[in-house]
């Protein structure tokens, strides 16, 4: 049977193979052996543990916990730093002040 590859790369064995695999081996003389195969799943020993997805609530609970104590302790260094932080303009706009200070102009 004469079979030509497609401008994709493609040939097409027909619906007699349709969702099947195959190992496909390329010798080296350029002959491509294609055998079809069946893949078996592995067990359930190989497989790894599942994730205890049921103690992520009371994960998330503790973790807010802890923030909220952190932000209470440090309430006056937030405070502080939100001060200075509304004091000076973004970086973006000083990085482009300084280039327009550093342009040389022509003359």
């Amino acid at each position: 049977m004469l079979k030509e590859v497609g401008a994709s790369g493609q040939i097409s064995l027909g619906k007699k193979y349709a969702g099947q695999l195959f190992d496909m081996e390329i010798q080296p003389d350029g002959t491509i052996v294609m055998r079809p195969v069946k893949v078996v799943p592995a067990t359930l020993a190989v497989q790894e543990p599942q994730a205890p997805y049921g103690q992520v609530p009371q994960q998330q609970a503790q973790l807010k916990q802890a923030v909220g104590d952190w932000a209470q302790t440090h309430a006056a260094e937030i405070d502080q730093y939100n001060a200075w932080a509304a004091q000076r303009e973004p970086y973006s706009q000083r990085v482009r002040r300084w280039r327009e200070q550093s342009a040389v102009s022509p003359e």
